[in-house]
């Protein structure tokens, strides 16, 4: 069942051992003018290669255009019987635009946690506000996407969690700008599409750091 709403790839992942990093309280930024604040532009905190802050923070559009590594939280969301919820993104999406994605994703904004940022991703992408004991963090990973011909360089950490629920997709209050539409879908079947590369799909590794994820739901939920 699909409810839709109202309205050259390159991918590596390799782990990192950074679950502490899930419940960071670091705040760094950088001095931001009134007109900044103002415009209402998202800032990310930069970090280095493995992860660790610089004590820059930069707008979102210059952290993508500069090729900058920095912080992100992915939210896998599934039921007892072992179905994913995906999300298919808007035509407008300035990445892997008209895809099937992950149930919620978003960058982590400079000075917040990550699970702060699953929570705020998962209510206003599909209208679901979760307390924090309900997300479960399993582990960290890199990625590094450069798409649109180069103009735009995804560099991310990114922190991943596994949430439980058993919903109804047809209540669910979708943000028309990101999100065109959701479902369930089983979970080796989405597997199976990762692995074979389905083009309707956004790129994810079934192999390497990510392989955790679907191991676990494969393995909770018998499958």
């Amino acid at each position: 069942i699909l409810f839709v709403s109202g309205g050259a790839k390159t991918t590596t992942d390799i782990q990192f051992d950074v679950k502490k990093r899930s419940n960071s309280s670091l705040r760094i930024h950088s001095i931001m003018s009134t007109e900044e604040r103002i415009s209402g532009v998202e800032y990310l905190d930069v970090l280095d290669e493995r992860g660790e802050q610089t004590g820059v923070s930069l707008p979102r559009n210059e952290v993508h255009r500069l090729g900058k590594w920095h912080r992100c939280v992915h939210v896998w969301i599934v039921n007892k019987k072992g179905e994913v919820v995906i999300q298919k993104r808007t035509d407008n999406k300035e990445s892997w635009p008209g895809l099937w994605d992950i149930s919620s994703a978003g960058h982590i904004s400079a000075g917040d946690t990550s699970l702060v940022s699953a929570q705020r991703e998962l209510e206003e992408e599909l209208g679901l506000k979760l307390r924090e004991d309900q997300f479960e963090f399993l582990f960290s990973s890199f990625q590094e996407d450069i798409l649109n011909e180069g103009k735009y360089i995804n560099k991310e950490h990114v922190d991943v969690y596994l949430v439980e629920l058993e919903l109804d997709l047809s209540k669910l209050v979708l943000q028309e700008s990101e999100v065109a539409a959701v479902k369930w879908i089983p979970v080796r079947e989405l597997v199976k599409n990762f692995k074979e590369e389905d083009p309707e799909f956004v790129p994810c590794r079934t192999e390497g750091p990510y392989s955790q994820l679907w191991e676990t739901i494969i393995q909770r939920y018998h499958q």
